[in-house]
């Protein structure tokens, strides 16, 4: 992806590692565990509601914290996740702020269980979490980009417009939990650079619990898997044998944790209707933030698919990892668009692929002539190995 036998040193990579946690602490305090310091409306969800789902009739209403702080507007997904912190700590299901349990959200409930570890309240102990695993998430991309061989330059621009996101802003610190899944993509796609993908076996193990869109990594993984077959001379059982095992674990271990994890009471409807999608499509708010949330990505994806598929086949570029893993979280945000609100979020796990596909857009041509042009901290000249 970028030039073999180049490495930037470890050391310009903590230094601008550090350097986007500090911009992401300043950006990621506007939304923090949901203190909403600023007073700004951001969020538009109305402050009450009723759904009514299976057996239960669920009010949508603002949640208060063990400490008395009240949050409002929230959303179902927000109030599930705080309540899975409390059921973790021992609370009886009776004295929780939700009606019930709801199928997906006790099957993503992996953050809440690390949350309730913590010393702080419930929406406290969430945000901290989630917080640190977006830092974690920005790192490991980081070094990501490292072993694939890019340079300083391309590097720190990718990693400038992964974290200057509008899904770091508005998720990266709050009460969501995708913060969670994203870390734990970008550290199987770490593994993938650096050519062990025997490695990303425990975390598939049990991806399923931070969300069930973790999945994606087995089709990366496949296309990986494919790319190695085509340009090494393995055997085809050795060059897929770890999608393969892959593929059997994450199933098992779907089996396993739905055993496992908090049981739902019904499950919420994600129905495709026509009439979520002419809603969706008619709110130029949402969709200026779809815009903004995705198309930083999208648009390098792009220019780099075009100009790969002008001097390959059209389909061949589709096949790279990187490029299928971007494809992928497109397609979820897409579902989304049938059956739920429309929101950059679920495109958020695609970060971690589209970051490498930054980097290549910036590392060739016109992008690289004018990167070239800038002045950057910490872009010193080539190292050829570890230091």
């Amino acid at each position: 992806m970028g030039s073999e036998g180049y490495k930037v040193s470890t050391a310009t990579v903590v230094k601008v590692g550090i350097c986007l946690t500090l911009i992401f602490a300043a950006m990621g305090s506007v939304r923090f565990a949901r203190f909403d310091w600023t007073g700004l409306p951001l969020d538009r969800s109305p402050v009450t509601d009723e759904r009514q789902v299976g057996p239960c009739l669920e009010k949508i209403k603002p949640y208060v914290t063990e400490s008395g702080r009240t949050i409002k507007p929230v959303v179902v997904d927000e109030m599930q996740y705080l309540s899975l912190v409390e059921h973790f700590r021992g609370v009886p299901d009776s004295e929780l702020q939700v009606t019930c349990f709801y199928d997906p959200f006790t099957f993503r409930s992996g953050i809440s269980w690390m949350a309730h570890w913590l010393p702080f309240d419930e929406a406290l102990s969430l945000g901290m979490t989630n917080s640190i695993m977006t830092i974690l998430g920005i790192w490991i991309v980081l070094f990501a980009l490292r072993e694939q061989r890019f340079s300083e330059r391309a590097l720190i621009g990718a990693g400038i417009i992964y974290t200057l996101s509008w899904n770091l802003f508005y998720f990266g610190s709050a009460l969501l939990i995708d913060s969670g899944v994203v870390a734990a993509l970008a550290l199987c796609w770490y593994l993938l650079a650096r050519k062990s993908p025997w490695l990303t076996l425990p975390l598939i193990a049990v991806g399923y619990t931070l969300r069930d869109s973790f999945a994606i990594i087995i089709v990366v993984l496949w296309a990986w898997c494919w790319k190695q077959y085509r340009e090494t001379e393995r055997s085809k059982w050795a060059a897929f044998a770890p999608a393969l095992t892959a593929t059997v674990l994450f199933i098992v271990s779907i089996k396993f944790w739905r055993e496992v994890l908090p049981d739902p009471v019904a499950a919420w409807d994600v129905t495709p209707r026509i009439s979520t999608v002419f809603s969706n499509l008619g709110d130029p708010v949402g969709l200026v933030t779809l815009a903004i949330g995705t198309l930083p990505m999208l648009l390098p994806a792009y220019f780099v698919y075009r100009r790969s598929a002008v001097e390959q086949a059209w389909f061949r570029p589709l096949t790279e990892p990187a490029m299928v893993g971007a494809l992928m979280a497109l397609g979820i945000m897409g579902w989304t668009v049938l059956t739920a609100a429309l929101s950059p979020r679920t495109f958020w796990i695609g970060f971690p692929f589209g970051a490498t596909l930054v980097a290549q857009w910036l590392s060739t041509g016109r992008p690289k002539e004018r990167l070239d042009s800038i002045r950057l901290p910490f872009v010193t000249q080539p190292v050829s190995a570890d230091p």
